[in-house]
């Protein structure tokens, strides 16, 4: 393996309580979901533990190309994120949509509080895909998880 300043993400990550997942500081995503901006109360940075921290982390990752930044990087060949490349529209939809739930599935493993991911949901929007699912928790607590999708 080539060196690398960051760590690398081990691929056996032991499941955890949402609540023991520690902090997060609040990131606000903007109407384009392109930019945000970490929010400030008081010019110290606003937190989010527990579920909401969980809720923000799927916002990120599914941000996130697999393997495109170097510290989501993991050791294994499955890579947190979801790939754009398969919103082309000479795809089938359904295939489509199987794939991306796949990759959620495959993202949501390396969240040590989640214990399942179900109630898929698509709409099609501009090149993009409008993704809605349930999270649940090792905490028997579930997760509302929206975010765009968009294509390259």
């Amino acid at each position: 393996m080539t060196q690398t300043i960051f760590p690398v993400i081990p691929t056996d990550i032991p499941a955890q309580a949402a609540a023991g997942i520690g902090r997060a500081p609040a990131f606000q995503w903007e109407e384009d979901g392109r930019s945000g901006a970490f929010q400030l109360v008081d010019g110290a940075l606003k937190e989010r533990t527990g579920v909401e921290a969980v809720k923000q982390w799927f916002e990120l990752m599914l941000r996130q190309t697999p393997g495109a930044v170097p510290v989501y990087r993991t050791d294994s060949s499955t890579q947190p994120g979801v790939d754009r490349t398969l919103l082309d529209r000479r795809m089938p939809e359904g295939w489509v949509q199987a794939e991306i739930e796949r990759n959620v599935r495959e993202t949501a493993a390396f969240c040590p509080a989640v214990r399942t991911v179900d109630s898929f949901a698509f709409t099609r929007l501009r090149r993009g895909l409008q993704v809605a699912f349930t999270a649940r928790l090792h905490t028997e607590e579930t997760v509302e998880v929206s975010a765009y999708v968009g294509g390259e």
